[in-house]
């Protein structure tokens, strides 16, 4: 195996590649290559043999991440069939449990459930529990899955409870797990709890995969939480060769269970660790890096860390403020249109990030009017789709046939008479006989509460099934699927539907889907595609090769780098939102978001607010972000009015216009007007955004611009010349 060029990198760089055993901890600051030390140092180990690719365990947080180190180890060793292990946290917990789960019980071809098949199992348990004053299944849910985040089991929980609501819970968190195991079933969070378990209960069991993971580096360590962190002590427990790397400045999952004290104690929990910094920032301009940087500095949880970089200063970052939120999202739609026809950039070059979901609908809106391709990360995942879930469900249950829940999914898609009631009796046959329930639906016919039509096709049902599950260790996923369409009546079904051709076009998909599992993994097996299927994430949805325009949320934007970013709702209660407002922990982590989704920007960063928002159907006035304030207004171009004196609502066709000052507005060539008689005060019509009154007016001939307050769109500064006005009568 040839050596590692290790010439490419900066000092800092090659010292933390470089860097003996033992524990490493590698501060990266945003765009300084954290990803290229992880992957060289990798391939170094390996290529000075100094690990084996069978003592190599590389873990980090999305599909997306993990799928670019693996393809960067593969070229830094290029030649080499086989490559070290490099996984996600879930993943990697899945891959152990499918060799170890029969240690806690469980049969290794267990079902994951995603959030919806969980939250459906909740609400059973609380039904069936019939506890007083049960809280509602989202707050059930959410309590156990951060206890599960700190590896806290039904029976700690109960114990720690002091009566009331926690108790109320930690009885329906036992009832909760019960009916999973009972179901051969985990959810997302019990993947990494029960490998911690199976970990601490059989010592013999941790002591062989730390071998495995004899070499183990952690990608974004700053995220970790309870359960991770221990998870990943118990691996390097052995050798101590535990490799991390992280950036405290960019935790921001607070909220899901990152613990930022896991990065931060670091040297407490490893007193002989290696510390290495690097500050080069190889993505961003001097001015963008500038104002992140002003603006992080204010947190007082993160170590000193003094971001540089060579890249040119670059251009001043934009900052807008409309008078309402459509303002805002036109002059979003209206800057990527000039980015595009005038810069260019492609669609796919421009990211906008907003705080909550609901801010993107006006956004949405605004692309639609200018014809603007775009797509929503994190809107409902194409695994998630109710046609997509229901041929799951087949899959999941020729998988495993005691996950109940799929079973009921299943055998009400197509519709075959098989409703509630003949499930009941599928049950109750179960239970008499101490048998799966998918067992119990080919015994129907013996069963005399149950129709005999429905029973016959209940007993069919199961007989094709049945013979699918013979062939499925062995079949390519694909040839099980195509099964499952032909046996089922899928398509037939899908044809008679109101949207047949978009439901078509999902099931081509899918079949896609599995034909590339199998050709990638060449015979990977069903267990390890519906794996798969089940840890998709939001990041996963993005694809920067499309010519669309990316919207997402700040949580979502870790990892990513755009040559233009936009970060809508710079405003108090917006960004920092309301419930961290009392919190000064949780007013440093909205501090850290912003810095994050600030960094991603490579050329361009626009912020904006409004001085008027409508955010879940209340309209109210707005003031700036603190985090506005932390910039540096050297680095600012401003384009806005200032606040008006008066409430702020849409202009009616006969009120006079509400008057701005004048301080934040362009010079004004000609406040009279032309030969056109758009004048100043001049009421106006346009074919989109109805009447309105010029406000202001600068330029001649073809080059002259007005500022027209519309009733309906707000305040648009118009090229004369294009803007189809009419004068309308007083």
């Amino acid at each position: 195996m040839a050596s590692v060029r290790i010439g490419d990198l900066n000092p800092e760089q090659q010292a933390a590649v470089l860097a003996p055993n033992g524990p490493i901890l590698v501060l990266a600051g945003a765009g300084s290559g954290k990803t290229r030390v992880l992957t060289y140092r990798i391939a170094h180990l390996l290529a000075e043999r100094k690990a084996e690719v069978g003592e190599v365990l590389a873990v980090t947080f999305t599909n997306k991440a993990a799928g670019e180190m693996r393809e960067r180890v593969a070229s830094l060793l290029d030649g080499e069939t086989r490559l070290p292990w490099v996984s996600t946290f879930h993943s990697a917990c899945a891959r152990i449990l499918r060799q170890e789960a029969e240690r806690i019980g469980y049969d290794r071809n267990f079902s994951i459930f995603d959030e919806s098949d969980s939250m459906s199992m909740m609400r059973r348990v609380i039904e069936e529990a019939k506890l007083p004053d049960s809280p509602a299944p989202e707050q059930v849910r959410a309590r156990i899955e951060q206890a599960k985040n700190e590896a806290v089991t039904p029976e700690e929980m109960l114990k720690a409870a002091e009566g009331g609501r926690e108790t109320t819970i930690a009885h329906l968190y036992r009832l909760y797990q019960e009916r999973l195991h009972a179901i051969n079933a985990m959810d997302f969070s019990d993947l990494q709890l029960q490998t911690y378990l199976v970990f601490i209960r059989h010592p013999e069991v941790l002591a062989r995969w730390q071998s495995r993971a004899a070499h183990l580096l952690v990608d974004e360590y700053q995220d970790t939480n309870h359960v991770q962190y221990l998870l990943v002590r118990a691996l390097a427990e052995r050798t101590q060769n535990l490799c991390v790397v992280g950036d405290e400045d960019q935790s921001i999952y607070r909220w899901r269970g990152a613990d930022i004290r896991n990065i931060l104690d670091f040297e407490r929990d490893y007193p002989n660790a290696q510390i290495f910094k690097l500050e080069q920032n190889y993505r961003s301009t001097k001015t963008i890096l500038a104002a992140a940087g002003a603006v992080i500095r204010n947190n007082t949880e993160r170590k000193v860390k003094n971001l540089w970089t060579e890249n040119d200063a670059g251009e001043q970052i934009t900052y807008y403020t409309g008078v309402t939120e459509r303002d805002e999202a036109d002059f979003i739609a209206r800057e990527i249109a000039s980015l595009v026809a005038t810069r260019g950039m492609r669609p796919a070059d421009v990211v906008v990030f907003y705080r909550v979901n609901a801010q993107s609908r006006v956004i949405e809106e605004a692309l639609v009017r200018r014809r603007i391709a775009y797509y929503v990360v994190g809107g409902v995942r194409f695994y998630e789709q109710r046609d997509i879930k229901d041929l799951l469900a087949y899959l999941r249950v020729i998988a495993n046939p005691a996950d109940v829940v799929s079973l009921e999914r299943m055998v009400g898609v197509p519709p075959r008479g098989i409703g509630a009631k003949t499930f009941e009796a599928i049950a109750e046959t179960a239970a008499q006989e101490n048998i799966t329930a998918f067992e119990a639906l080919g015994r129907m016919e013996a069963y005399s509460k149950v129709a005999l039509k429905i029973a016959k096709q209940a007993g069919a049902l199961y007989g094709w099934m049945r013979e699918l599950m013979m062939r499925a260790e062995s079949a390519p996923v694909r040839e099980i699927l195509e099964a499952v369409v032909a046996n089922s009546g899928f398509e037939a079904y899908l044809d008679a539907l109101a949207d047949a051709p978009q439901r078509q076009q999902n099931l081509a998909e899918m079949l896609a889907a599995a034909s590339g599992f199998d050709t990638e993994r060449s015979g990977g097996g069903l267990g390890e595609f519906l794996e798969r299927v089940a840890l998709v994430s939001d990041a996963d949805q993005i694809d920067s090769r499309g010519g669309r325009v990316a919207l997402m949320t700040l949580h979502t934007s870790k990892g990513l780098e755009y040559p233009a970013v936009f970060i809508a709702g710079m405003e108090e209660g917006l960004f920092p939102h309301s419930r961290s407002q009392e919190s000064g922990e949780e007013i440093e982590e909205e501090r850290r978001l912003c810095y994050v989704g600030m960094t991603r920007a490579r050329n361009l960063l626009y912020l904006s607010n409004t001085l008027s928002r409508e955010l879940y159907g209340q309209r109210q006035e707005t003031r700036p972000s603190r985090f506005m304030a932390e910039v540096d207004p050297g680095l600012i171009r401003r384009i806005a009015p200032e606040r008006p004196s008066g409430p702020i609502r849409p202009l009616s066709p006969r009120e006079p216009y509400v008057d701005y000052s004048d301080s934040q507005l362009p010079e004004t060539e000609s406040l009279g007007g032309g030969g056109d008689g758009l004048r100043v005060g001049a009421r106006v019509i346009h074919p989109a955004f109805g009447r309105g009154v010029i406000h202001r007016r600068e330029g001649r001939g073809d080059a002259a611009k007005a500022w027209v307050n519309f009733e309906r769109g707000g305040v648009k500064l118009l090229v004369l010349k294009f803007a189809n006005l009419r004068l309308i009568g007083e």
